[in-house]
């Protein structure tokens, strides 16, 4: 595949993956798009029980490795928890984000037609907050999403009601001509990771045969505990996992070197340890290999911020060995995220390198 031709696929991939909505629990749209996409290059494609899009491509060798490369699909978002007699929402949210992002953001409920209806996250005027309060962020609990409705009624008409899906909403970006050319956008956690497994996949299908069997999940419900990832590793039966993250990159004004996690514009990202998993020493050094053999830069994500589905699938079975390797990207959890596109490129090249050679742990 031409440099023209991957650079392409990698911009409309991702803006076609940071405009469906996937909220955990409510991956419909990204699940869909993505079965179809995987369908075309691999041997099998199906959703499991749990809502998780799995896929395999044969290697040449029947007792070679069988290698699992898990992204997931959902992303951070908002609960519809209740309804007011006067047409208010009440949420609670769905994964980890930021109670001071929440007053005036914008946001796009989703109908149970499928269908957006826009909103603004409101909360009581400053002019008659008590002063102690004002300088405080505002507990989600005292918030509430405006959609213009006058009563309860015309919310249910509208086909919103309790269990419905939101999100905090921002546009989609691609700009080439600053640091090099950035993306920006919505749900980049983890949908620059299904972008990326997708690109490889891509790769795979176009390159010579390998004796390795490679295995895809795209899996669910990740942002609020990882509980699709296991109904998918029991299912594929890996003997090595890796997990494709967006992480967190804090190269920003005030944040010392030492707590920066990751940084834009140095190459992909690769977790020694993180508060679920400490990460397979050889897989690992199997990374570094790879990317400089290429020329790449490479760094370390500063242990032990966050975790991912390798905290959860490297203790199944009797042990699974696994790797972390991240995309960098600024203001995760945000309407708007920010990533390189060289360090998507390189993660992706880099990806495709350590699953087209022998593999020895």
């Amino acid at each position: 595949m031409s440099e023209d031709k991957l650079l392409e696929n990698v911009i409309e991939t991702q803006r076609k993956l940071a405009t469906l909505i996937g909220v955990s629990g409510h991956e419909n749209e990204v699940r869909d798009f993505i079965l179809s996409e995987l369908k075309k290059i691999t041997d099998e494609a199906w959703i499991d029980k749990m809502g998780n899009v799995l896929g395999i491509k044969k290697g040449t060798d029947p007792n070679g490795l069988r290698i699992m490369i898990d992204a997931h699909m959902d992303e951070v978002g908002l609960l519809i928890s209740f309804i007011e007699s006067n047409g208010f929402l009440r949420f609670t949210p769905l994964g980890g984000i930021d109670k001071r992002l929440y007053p005036g953001s914008d946001i796009k409920v989703q109908t149970k037609s499928g269908k957006i209806v826009s909103g603004i996250i409101g909360m009581n005027p400053p002019h008659i907050t008590d002063p102690k309060l004002r300088d405080k962020s505002p507990d989600y609990m005292d918030l509430f999403i405006d959609i213009g409705a006058k009563n309860e009624e015309e919310v249910k008409n509208l086909g919103i009601m309790v269990g419905s899906r939101a999100v905090l909403d921002g546009r989609f970006e691609y700009n080439p001509d600053i640091g090099g050319g950035f993306m920006r956008g919505r749900a980049f956690d983890d949908r620059t990771g299904c972008n990326v497994a997708l690109q490889v996949a891509k790769l795979i299908k176009n390159s010579d045969p390998i004796p390795n069997t490679i295995l895809y999940s795209f899996s669910v419900c990740e942002e609020v505990g990882g509980r699709g990832v296991p109904a998918a590793t029991n299912e594929l039966k890996p003997d090595i996992g890796i997990a494709l993250e967006n992480t967190i990159a804090a190269d920003v004004p005030g944040v010392p070197l030492n707590k920066q996690i990751t940084r834009l514009n140095h190459g992909p990202a690769f977790t020694v340890a993180d508060r679920g998993a400490i990460y397979h020493e050889k897989l690992l050094e199997i990374f570094k290999i790879r990317a400089e053999e290429l020329g790449f830069e490479w760094q370390y994500k500063t242990p032990a911020y966050g975790g991912t589905n390798a905290g959860i699938f490297h203790k199944m079975h009797k042990g699974i060995p696994s790797g972390c390797i991240s995309v960098p990207s600024r203001y995760i959890h945000s309407p708007i995220a920010m990533v390189r596109i060289s360090d998507v490129l390189a993660t992706i090249k880099t990806l495709h390198a350590i699953l087209m050679k022998p593999i020895e742990i």
